[in-house]
């Protein structure tokens, strides 16, 4: 297809996935005595409420905050190879993110994240680097520190000399930049889309504020109507809502998405031809999707 104004093309991905039988918990504590063998300086304490998220504490470095949901979750679908090298990417992000980062205005982009994410961020309510997205989103910066992808926050933008205006500016400019030659599309079947950019994954949900990139996604597959969701970060996922039982088929695919890692918006926004924007109409609770009235 070709995209109007500036989005001239796509390409088509497919993924796949393999398992294995470790225990979340037996994951958490390799991971946690990782941490203690290469933090040695700092107290680290394990959440009553979550066993799944730690508390970092250094007098000098600083708290940090972890969630090893996502963590145990990629392991545990992953080889021994493999879970050995995400274990020792995470330490390697938990040391560098305990550093304040230095800011590349060229690598800062929005994003979208899932609002529970603020809990591991050190932010003020009137934060201008953090505001209000769809449905259960929050928008937030992320800045591309090479191993690493650091939120920003007016603080942290301000003891390395920049502005949140400088930010939020840059940030638009080199998200704009990566539109068309990023976004790929992945048919998964008959009238099931998943839309990313290609070496940006962790940048999927940010398609939500590009909302001309779906109406000619419908237009090419001539969609009237589509249904739009964000369940984890990577994709924006499209079902087309004209099709035979279309919300029954939307929530079996939520609930299978909603499983995987990094899991994100239990919202579901829809589209018509002609809108300019997206509205929110239904939300996954309980494993049932519920139209909103």
């Amino acid at each position: 297809m070709k995209w109007q104004k500036d989005y001239k093309g796509c390409r088509f991905m497919f993924l796949s996935m393999r398992k294995s039988g470790r225990t979340p918990e037996k994951i958490r504590t390799m991971v946690v005595e990782r941490l203690r063998q290469e933090l040695p300086g700092h107290a680290l304490r394990v959440e009553q409420d979550n066993p799944f998220r730690l508390q970092l504490f250094h007098p000098e470095a600083g708290d940090l905050v972890l969630n090893l949901g996502n963590l145990v979750h990629e392991i545990h679908e992953s080889t021994p190879a493999a879970a050995e090298q995400m274990i020792t990417a995470y330490v390697s992000m938990a040391k560098q993110a305990l550093c304040p980062p230095s800011i590349d205005l060229t690598k800062v982009f929005p994003s979208l994240r899932h609002h529970e994410f603020l809990n591991a961020i050190d932010t003020a309510d009137d934060d201008p680097l953090v505001g209000e997205g769809p449905g259960d989103l929050v928008s937030v910066v992320l800045a591309d520190q090479g191993d690493v992808v650091a939120t920003l926050t007016q603080d942290i933008a301000e003891a390395d000399g920049h502005t949140s205006q400088d930010i939020l500016h840059a940030a638009e400019k080199n998200f704009v930049a990566l539109l068309p030659r990023e976004v790929y599309v992945a048919e998964r079947e008959s009238g099931v889309l998943s839309v990313g950019l290609e070496s940006h994954p962790w940048l999927g949900t940010s398609l939500l504020f590009v909302p001309s990139i779906i109406s000619q996604l419908m237009a090419h597959y001539g969609w009237s109507r589509a249904h739009v969701s964000a369940p984890t970060r990577d994709t924006v996922d499209l079902v087309n809502a004209d099709a035979p039982n279309a919300l029954a088929y939307l929530e079996r695919w939520l609930l299978e998405r909603l499983a995987e890692p990094r899991s994100q918006s239990e919202f579901v926004l829809t589209m018509a031809s002609g809108d300019e924007l997206l509205t929110t109409t239904h939300r996954m609770s309980g494993g049932r999707l519920l139209g909103l009235n």
